[in-house]
This record gives C-alpha cells, sequence and structure tokens, in this order.
C-alpha cells in the first residue's frame, strides 16, 4: 500500500543552497588552473571534487530528510557511505578530464554526461539505504527524467561556468550546477513509491530528529566549502598583488612616457623574433618565435597556431595573441584566424565568400601550410585587399 509523502519546505530550501554552495566552490576552485604546475592543479581538482561531490551528497541527504513519512525509516551506513564516496570520485574524474589537456566542445560534453551519471547514481544508490518498515519502487519514467536533467544540465552548467571564468559566469554555472542536482533529486522522488514492509520491525529512535541532523550536514558542509575556499586565497592574494605592482609600474611608467600607438608599442617592445607564444607537444611546454607563426586558429577558449608543419597548441586565446602579435607583422582576416602577412600567396573570391591563400598552390593542403585556404569576412575585405594592392 502506498504511503502518502509530504515535504518541509525549509529542509527543501536547505538542500538547494548545499548544492549551489558545493557547485561554487568546486568552480571556483578549478578556475585559473593553466597557470599552475601539474602537482598543484592536481591538489585543487581535488579539492574541487571533494567540495562539489560532498554538495551532491549533502543535498541528496538533506532531500530525504525533508521526506516525511507516516512510519519510521532508517539508512544502512555502508551504502550511504559509498553513495558519498561515488560522487567524489565521478565528479573527480569529470573535472580531471576539463583542467588536463585541450578543453573543447566534445570533452565538456563528456565531463557533463559524467557528472549527470554520478548525481543519478549517487541518488539511486543512496535510496537504496533505506531500511526498515517501507518498500521504495521507482518508475522507469522517472529514472530516465532523471538520466536526463543530470545530463543535460550539468553540460549546461559546465559549458556556462567554463565561459571566461569571470565571477560571474562561475556564479551563473553555480546557480545552474545546483538547481540541477536538486531538479534531478526532486523529479526522481516525485516517480519514487513508498509502501508498507510487509513486516513491521522496532526501529531504535534517533540520536537527533530530521531538522537537527539536516541542520548538521548543511553546516558541516558549509563549513567545508568554506574551508577549500580560504585555502585557495593566499595563491590568488599573491597574484592580485603582483598584478597590481605590476599595474601601478605600468601606470607610472605611462604617465612619464608619451602615448604610444598600437603600431608603435609593438615596434617599442622588440621585433617579432623577440616575441615568444607558448604552446604545447607531447606534453611539453615550448615557446615559439612569432615570427615562426603562419596562421593562427581559435580553438574555444585555445587556439592552433601553425608554424608551416603542423598544428601546435597554444593555451592562449585568439584575442590575447592578437594583443601580443606584432600588427604590422600580422592581420586578423576572420573572427577565427590571424595569419602572417608575409605568407599570404593570394587571394580568391567565391561569390560572397573571400579567401586569402597561405603557402603555395590552391586547394586545403591538409596538415601542412602549403595552398591553405583562409575565410576572410566580409568587412576585412577591403583591408586585406588594399594590403595585397589588388585595389
Amino acid at each position: 500500500m502506498p504511503l502518502e509523502v509530504a515535504y518541509s519546505p525549509l529542509l527543501i530550501l536547505g538542500s538547494l543552497a548545499v548544492a549551489i554552495m558545493g557547485a561554487f566552490t568546486a568552480l571556483r576552485l578549478t578556475s585559473n588552473l593553466r597557470h599552475l604546475d601539474a602537482s598543484k592543479r592536481k591538489v585543487r581538482v581535488t579539492q574541487g571534487a571533494l567540495a562539489l561531490g560532498t554538495g551532491i551528497w549533502s543535498m541528496h541527504f538533506t532531500g530525504m530528510l525533508a521526506v516525511e513519512l507516516p512510519i519510521t525509516i532508517s539508512y544502512d551506513p555502508l551504502r550511504t557511505l559509498a553513495s558519498a564516496l561515488i560522487a567524489v570520485l565521478v565528479v573527480g574524474v569529470a573535472l580531471l578530464s576539463l583542467h588536463f589537456g585541450v578543453r573543447t566542445k566534445t570533452r565538456i560534453a563528456i565531463a557533463g554526461t559524467l557528472t549527470g551519471f554520478g548525481i543519478v547514481g549517487m541518488h539511486y544508490l543512496g535510496m537504496s539505504a533505506l531500511s526498515a518498515n517501507c518498500v521504495v519502487t521507482y518508475s522507469p519514467t522517472g529514472i530516465v527524467m532523471a538520466i536526463a536533467i543530470g545530463i543535460a544540465s550539468s553540460i549546461a552548467a559546465i559549458e556556462l561556468a567554463y565561459g571566461n571564468r569571470s565571477l560571474l559566469s562561475i556564479s551563473a554555472g553555480s546557480v545552474v550546477l545546483g538547481l540541477a542536482i536538486s531538479a534531478m533529486h526532486y523529479s526522481a522522488m516525485y516517480f519514487t513509491v513508498f509502501s508498507l514492509g510487509a513486516e513491521m520491525t522496532p526501529t531504535a529512535p534517533s540520536f537527533l530528529d530530521n531538522d537537527r541532523l539536516a541542520l548538521v550536514v548543511v553546516l558541516s558542509s558549509f563549513v567545508i566549502s568554506g574551508l577549500f575556499l580560504l585555502m585557495a586565497v593566499p595563491g590568488d592574494t599573491k597574484n592580485t598583488e603582483e598584478k597590481n605592482i605590476a599595474k601601478e609600474t605600468m601606470e607610472q611608467q605611462s604617465a612619464n612616457t608619451p602615448q604610444l600607438n598600437k603600431k608603435e608599442a609593438h615596434e617599442a617592445s622588440g621585433t617579432d623574433s623577440e616575441i615568444k607564444i607558448p604552446y604545447e607537444q607531447n606534453k611539453i611546454q615550448k615557446l615559439l618565435s612569432a615570427e615562426e607563426i603562419h596562421i593562427v586558429k581559435a580553438d574555444g577558449h585555445y587556439t592552433q597556431i601553425n608554424d608551416g608543419g603542423e598544428d601546435l597548441f597554444c593555451p592562449w586565446s585568439i584575442s590575447r595573441l592578437e594583443k601580443s602579435l606584432n600588427p604590422n607583422s600580422f592581420v586578423r582576416t576572420h573572427r577565427s584566424f590571424i595569419v602572417n602577412k608575409s605568407q599570404i600567396t593570394g587571394f580568391r573570391r567565391d561569390g560572397d565568400k573571400a579567401f586569402c591563400i597561405i603557402g603555395n598552390g590552391t586547394g586545403n593542403g591538409g596538415g601542412n601550410c602549403s595552398g591553405i585556404e583562409i575565410p576572410v569576412s566580409r568587412s576585412r575585405i577591403t583591408e586585406l585587399r588594399k594590403l595585397l594592392q589588388l585595389n
């Protein structure tokens, strides 16, 4: 016989708050990690996984304590602990995939899928920990809906949070992820039926009632998140101080020197051979002289640079590269491309489309710069034709 289920509104709000806090802590801890070495990055990712995994589990447990049934229920400690560990482990794998290697759309989708399955797996394993006097049954519709909500919302939250990695985007992503965790839980609970067990067994009274136990869980989760955030402050403060000192120095220098335009500033800073651009090859970080670059192509939040032989991964965005490269030597032909002016060998129109040719010959040229055609935006066609003296 199905039991009548009610929920405590206060505990529902508490579960939402702890989910959002755990998500914010994890996303904040794992922001701007590309400047750290691998060992420090792993520490931050581990802290983020613990914060998010603990937040997911705390949200679930608080949400279960919000359930009001006409009978007394208890939880199996081993399965309850296992559900928490699974949440931390799966989330940890997802975060590692985002912070070691190139962060592409595919990788974000994989990380979101892992996170979604981690949330769902934790939920149903935690539900299996229920014992004493009730039988729990699940609707296939509820399971499918929980998986869909968990995966879709997790991908959306990661996409949002890993945009420009500003505090605003991280906060927005945290809210979305926290709501996703909660939506998955309560939608699954909507399709869950609690029935009276065949035999009633005596259950020892709990040392704490549900409200007090939920308060302990929520406060513990907030304390853990707060401690992790505080551990990250010293490094961030140091970087901020260094940036402020550098900013003040530059402002003092600019106040004592005449203003230069963009071209003059690059000329004053040195030649293209002196400008070094970082790239990664075979897990080794290297530097490439700007004059050796033929093509720069946007790749999500990063770029691919071609030196005439192969595409190399660069951790800088195309906007940052554009500011660093000498405008006398490089031109932005498209929102996704920058080319070395000295490597342009031709220009082609195809109806409304335009292309500049890099290297010799025509066509796409495969993996090298022999005759690669780079798209030219309509707004830049006149500039490029003037550069090539085609007008």
